[in-house]
């Protein structure tokens, strides 16, 4: 899998609006066909990041606590986030958090936690809340990315105490229905954080090992993991960035993964590969709704399938 990935990609794009994206990047938006809105299947980035990494999603939680030094009581760990539900034809979905949400989240989960049934210990870096268990959750969980645009059924926490898992995130949505901070949320024009959201469970992640994946920008899941450079350090959790290589350097295979938020220019890796050529050019973004038409020299596109289906196989 990891070996597929590194010889048919060069350029991957993650960006929660695509139209921001084009108006950040205007020589991507010259390069580009019309869209023609054709539905894709959805692969999350952190998806793909895992994947190249040989990373079960269910140790992620581990593997961040382990990048942040923490040292945990070997029960497991569990990912707290905040995330706004809506009703969508009868449905229940969850939208992707943006940047702008991760602050008033953390604030949301700080005041939460000490009101809900005690479940282990929580550990807070920047915006990241990870939740040392007390015991085994000897549940199973669907980790946030996956759920965007969804309906949430088929994610909620399933296995011999899932039941108490799901009475568990139930009663933090009671308790953030009315809670003064969505209220403020509502009052600036912003959708509420209306639910908390567990993912992980694993109490260790296996070694990982540098893929020729170099991340730029900053995502919860990558920070955690070994690339081959950042691009922005302080974004990535504050860990030093190794030396980035020169133009001349890079390795044959090298994937340069931007991960997009609206309002930043791209960084200097991601405009050079762009540059290059002859490149396979794919953008992830969480509705699944955006699709560009293909020319010779790239293939851009959205992706909505299993991340079993991206095999040597398929184009």
């Amino acid at each position: 899998m990891s070996a597929t990935i590194r010889t048919t990609h060069h350029l991957l794009v993650a960006t929660p609006d695509p139209i921001g994206l084009l108006e950040d990047w205007p020589e991507l938006a010259r390069r580009l066909a019309v869209a023609d809105h054709h539905r894709e299947d959805f692969l999350a980035v952190e998806d793909w990041l895992l994947a190249a990494h040989q990373v079960p999603a269910e140790t992620e939680p581990a593997l961040a606590a382990d990048a942040l030094g923490l040292t945990g009581s070997g029960h497991g760990w569990l990912r707290v986030e905040a995330l706004s539900l809506v009703v969508s034809r009868d449905r229940l979905l969850a939208l992707p958090q943006q940047a702008a949400d991760a602050a008033d989240a953390a604030v949301l989960i700080d005041g939460l936690l000490p009101q809900l049934p005690v479940a282990g210990r929580l550990h807070a870096a920047g915006t990241q809340r990870l939740l040392d268990l007390d015991a085994p959750a000897d549940a199973r969980f669907a980790p946030a990315w996956r759920t965007a645009g969804r309906p949430l059924d088929e994610h909620l926490p399933q296995g011999p105490r899932g039941g108490f898992w799901r009475r568990w995130l139930t009663e933090a949505q009671m308790l953030l229905h009315e809670h003064p901070r969505n209220a403020e949320r509502e009052a600036r024009g912003l959708r509420p954080l209306n639910a908390l959201w567990l993912s992980g469970g694993a109490a260790t992640a296996p070694a990982t090992r540098d893929c020729g994946v170099r991340v730029c920008g900053h995502n919860a899941v990558a920070a955690a993991l070994p690339v081959l450079s950042r691009a922005d350090a302080g974004e990535a959790g504050g860990r030093q960035a190794k030396a980035t290589p020169s133009e001349d350097t890079d390795p044959p295979g090298l994937t340069i993964v931007w991960l997009h938020q609206p309002g930043h220019p791209p960084p200097v890796a991601a405009t050079r590969a762009l540059s290059r050529g002859k490149l396979e050019l794919r953008i992830l973004e969480p509705s699944g709704q955006q699709c560009y038409t293909r020319r010779r020299w790239q293939l851009l596109r959205v992706w909505r399938r299993p991340l079993s289906m991206l095999g040597a196989s398929h184009p």
